[in-house]
């Protein structure tokens, strides 16, 4: 069966892959991949899962596929920006940056990137661990935890098969349980204040960023909060196409729409003079509208 032609996207943003984990759905990011072309492309954080390296290291030929379509992407002028997490922290070392990527054309890895909408707004990414209070503070418990995740996960993926319809989400009892527990941590850390603030300091207007595997678009504070989500338990990606408009795809849910208004300046002089982002209204009421159904890649 032939491929419909990849849709045009100025930028394509997603997180949370962790190629290298048995439960990571490389075969739908690369489905998802495939279908659109854009100008760039961050994967922020955690797209290789280097935890699982010394135990339960699981890398597919879809793996490999993926790494090849990016290679591919690359090649025909697409810009990688690869943006570290804490599961594949191995990538903030100098020396490792300076040996291994130098030769790479078109990739750029570094811990947050600043990007500017078609529109002039500026979106500071970053992972988000370094906001988390657990990763930067007892990161061993989150490593411990991990091993019971999985286990969860393999679960879940097992009573889905026995007793559930196929289409629907091997990992959903999962991804409501990591909610949970993600909720609380974000409570107790001050998860979406403290990158806000940090994307205030950076002269941003919002931030977008992956870790908490929750996908969400969200504006409040004068400011937009974007989660990509993740490749295991949600597949999600947010795009930005070339009419400015953001789309948040969700592979088992509505696709979310922001809808960012045109910018009176390019850039603000100070961050006091950025004005409060005023979202396009849809029904009166909504910030964003759904136009896409459950389980499409709306193009």
């Amino acid at each position: 069966m032939q491929r419909s032609a990849p849709t045009p996207v100025r930028t394509l943003l997603v997180s949370d892959v962790h190629l290298g984990c048995k439960h990571s759905r490389a075969e739908e990011f690369l489905a998802f991949l495939r279908g659109f072309q854009p100008e760039s492309i961050y994967l922020v954080g955690d797209f290789i899962d280097s935890w699982k390296i010394n135990a339960g290291w699981h890398w597919t030929p879809a793996c490999d596929d993926v790494i090849m379509h990016l290679i591919e992407l690359a090649k025909n002028g697409t810009k990688v920006h690869y943006v570290s997490g804490n599961h594949d922290a191995f990538l903030r070392n100098p020396a490792f940056q300076s040996g291994c990527l130098t030769p790479v054309p078109r990739f750029e890895v570094a811990n947050e990137f600043v990007m500017e909408t078609v529109d002039g707004w500026r979106f500071l990414i970053t992972h988000g661990d370094m906001f988390d209070c657990v990763e930067t503070n007892a990161q061993w418990l989150s490593k411990g935890c991990s091993v019971f995740y999985d286990a969860c996960l393999s679960f879940n993926r097992w009573w889905h098969n026995a007793w559930m319809a196929q289409d629907r989400n091997p990992y959903g009892g999962c991804a409501v349980l990591k909610d949970r527990i993600k909720r609380w941590i974000r409570f107790v850390s001050g998860f979406e204040t403290k990158i806000m603030m940090h994307a205030r300091q950076s002269d941003c207007d919002g931030v977008i960023c992956g870790h908490i595997h929750t996908p969400d678009i969200v504006s409040g504070d004068a400011m937009w909060y974007c989660n990509t989500g993740d490749w295991v338990e949600n597949c999600t990606g947010l795009i930005e196409r070339h009419d400015g408009q953001m789309q948040l795809v969700r592979r088992y849910d509505d696709d979310l729409f922001l809808r960012l208004p045109r910018r009176r300046s390019t850039r603000p002089e100070t961050v006091d003079s950025v004005r409060d982002p005023v979202p396009a209204v849809i029904n009166n009421s909504e910030e964003w509208v759904v136009t896409a159904a459950p389980g499409e890649y709306a193009a």
